[in-house]
C-alpha cells in the first residue's frame, strides 16, 4: 500500500495496463490494496487513464480474480472507453470497398459486452501502421486481440497494412486475398459454431 500512494494517477494506470498487456498476474501488487489507491484517486484521472484501467479490470474478469473496481468507478472507466472517438483511414476503406464487391454484406458497428467497438461477430481486423512498433503489434493491438478473444468469445482474423500493400492497386488480388481469409473464418466458423447464423463481419478499431 505505502508503494502504491506514492505514485501519481498516471503511474498507478500505466503499471495496470503494462501487466495487463504482458499477462502476468501479480496478487500482491493488484488486490484490494491497489483499489484503494485507484478509488483514492478517481477525480485524478485522465480519460485515457480511464481506458487503461477498463482494459486492466477486464483482464482480472479474464483471470477471474476477484478483484473489482467500485461500481461507481468501473462504470465511469467503462463509459470513458467506450466513448472513444474514431476515424476510419484509406486502408480501412479500401477493404470495406473490396469486401463489397464480393458480396460481403457489412452492417454498422456495435459495443461488445467487454466495451471494445465491432461491427459483427466474426471479424477481419484491419491493422494499419499504428498497430505495429518495428512489425510487432502494440501493447493495444495485443491487449484489444486477447480479451475480444476471451471476453467477447470472438474469432477474428488480421489483415497487416504490408500485406494489403503488397497487392497494389489489383482489385482481383485484393478479392482473392480476402476470399482466402474469408475461408478460414469459415472453417472456424464450422468448428467453434456461433448463437447466431450471421455471415457478416466485424472491422476493429483499434484502441
Amino acid at each position: 500500500m505505502a508503494v502504491l500512494s506514492q505514485c501519481n494517477s498516471q503511474g498507478l494506470t500505466i503499471i495496470a495496463w503494462a501487466y495487463a498487456v504482458a499477462n502476468v498476474n501479480d496478487p500482491l501488487l493488484f488486490n484490494t490494496d491497489f483499489v484503494d489507491v485507484c478509488q483514492a484517486n478517481v477525480d485524478r484521472f485522465v480519460p485515457e487513464a480511464l481506458y487503461q484501467l477498463h482494459q486492466w479490470q477486464l483482464w482480472q474478469d479474464e483471470l477471474k480474480s476477484g478483484i473489482n473496481l467500485p461500481p461507481a468507478l468501473r462504470d465511469k472507466c467503462r463509459q470513458a472507453f467506450v466513448s472513444q472517438s474514431y476515424q476510419t483511414s484509406t486502408l480501412q476503406d479500401d477493404v470495406v470497398s473490396v469486401l463489397s464487391s464480393i458480396g460481403m454484406p457489412l452492417e454498422e458497428e456495435f459495443l461488445t459486452p467487454s466495451g471494445y467497438r465491432l461491427d459483427m461477430k466474426v471479424g477481419i481486423e484491419v491493422d494499419g501502421p499504428s498497430h505495429f512498433i518495428i512489425g510487432e503489434p502494440t501493447g493495444s493491438t495485443i491487449l484489444k486481440r486477447r480479451q475480444v478473444n476471451e471476453m467477447d468469445d470472438m474469432c477474428i482474423l488480421s489483415v497487416p497494412y504490408w500485406d494489403w500493400d503488397k497487392l497494389g492497386t489489383d482489385r482481383t488480388k485484393k478479392q482473392m486475398y480476402l476470399r482466402c481469409k474469408l475461408g478460414w473464418i469459415a472453417e472456424q466458423k464450422k468448428r467453434f459454431p456461433l448463437s447466431d447464423s450471421t455471415t457478416s463481419l466485424h472491422f476493429f478499431r483499434q484502441f
